[in-house]
């Protein structure tokens, strides 16, 4: 699963979700949030004017669910993620198989 975020910067953003998430981050700047490790992507579409804005954002965090892990816990965990994310004042579009069981529908993306 990989979720598009409007961050110009790895550090700050990942220090961010770490602290709303309540978490610490490992030496190599990811996180282990449930069922889940977050790491951070410079997204390769930044700068080649995809239709898509989200296309054009500069940071793409992947999640990937530990092994043996129930696809409930791992749509659980990944929405908590995404939540996190817009809760630390990012704007965050996820890209999944799953995206819709990801999005609750009065939860709006903040702006940064």
């Amino acid at each position: 699963m990989q979720i598009y975020v409007a961050a110009p910067s790895r550090d700050r953003l990942m220090e961010r979700l770490a602290a709303v998430l309540n978490v610490s981050l490992g030496p190599d700047r990811s996180l282990s949030y449930g069922c889940v490790e977050v790491e951070w992507e410079h997204n390769d579409y930044e700068g080649t004017g995809a239709d898509a804005e989200f296309l054009d954002w500069h940071s793409l965090l992947v999640c990937q669910p530990h092994r043996d892990t129930s696809a409930t816990a791992v749509v659980s965990d990944t929405a908590t993620v995404l939540e996190a994310v817009r809760e630390a004042g990012y704007r965050a579009v996820p890209v999944c198989d799953y995206e819709d069981l990801l999005q609750k529908p009065d939860t709006e993306p903040r702006r940064t």
